[in-house]
């Protein structure tokens, strides 16, 4: 959306095809209002409807709307379509209930659909801004929520900041501790971790084990790009893609922040100018 608010701003005619029922991708669906105001976003939606910028709603670009006829039908293409896919942890246990993903687990807090965790031991599996989201949404479910980081606390890539916001919220943070296996016959019954050594992004597997309990395990330990945007366009990864497709956002930032997806918008618009030019 930044992208195309650079580009209408500077005489582009653009047009968005945005896959949900409103525009604001991942700021709108997966950061909880207690960290991003809406406010933000319905602002930049007036700015690109006063620009005379398309907004094609419910528009999933994919197999029934490929990606191969937009490179056709337009001079540039600035695909922004983010990391909507959690990160599995990849142990034993992972499949039993109780384990919920942070793309389920905050947009359906978002969407007020999350029942009260009053009383339930939740442990957050993940160190950065999306953990301690995940964890801080949590302790308003009313959960005993701790937040479990295979390194360091200095090797947390999440905001310190933020870190110490969930703390003062009630969120206990234990670090140097990597899952190993999920316990329980059919939901979660506790978690085993092995304990970790080392300073900041240094990491060393100890062998020694602790096991713990708990109800629900969220898994905030990183995202993958959504690759059905390729779907029916006839490429398999976007190293194929063309000159013509500049990619932004999440899926070329690596510590998946505003400020950079921002940057990368900026980045976007200027090689969009020099395809579009030459």
């Amino acid at each position: 959306m930044h992208s195309a608010l650079l580009l209408a701003g500077q005489g582009f005619a653009v047009e968005v095809f945005e896959k949900e029922a409103l525009p604001g991708g991942m700021l709108r669906y997966y950061l909880p209002e207690f960290r991003f105001s809406r406010k933000g976003i319905e602002g930049k939606v007036e700015k690109l409807k006063a620009l005379g910028v398309k907004i094609h709603l419910n528009s999933a670009i994919g197999r029934e709307k490929p990606l191969s006829n937009l490179i056709e039908e337009f001079d540039a293409v600035v695909l922004a379509s983010g990391e909507w896919n959690a990160r599995k942890m990849g142990v034993e246990g992972e499949g039993l209930k109780g384990i919920i993903y942070w793309t389920d687990f905050l947009r359906n807090f978002n969407d007020k659909k999350m029942e009260s965790m009053r009383g339930k031991k939740v442990f957050v599996v993940g160190g950065g801004n999306t953990a301690i989201d995940c964890a801080r949404a949590a302790v308003r479910l009313e959960a005993n929520t701790a937040i479990a980081y295979r390194r360091s606390r200095e090797g947390m890539p999440a905001d310190s900041n933020e870190i110490e916001v969930s703390e003062k919220e009630g969120v206990t943070i234990r670090n140097n501790l990597c899952p190993v296996k999920v316990t329980g016959t059919s939901k979660v019954e506790g978690i085993v971790f092995e304990e970790t050594e080392g300073e900041c992004r240094e990491m060393k597997m100890t062998g020694r084990h602790l096991d713990e309990e708990a109800d629900v395990i969220i898994v905030a330990c990183g995202q993958l790009p959504n690759l059905r945007v390729l779907e029916g366009s006839g490429f398999e990864s976007f190293e194929e893609l063309p000159e013509k497709v500049v990619l932004a956002g999440d899926i070329v930032n690596s510590d998946k922040k505003i400020a950079t997806a921002v940057a990368s918008a900026v980045a976007a618009i200027e090689k969009v100018k020099q395809i579009t030019y030459n």
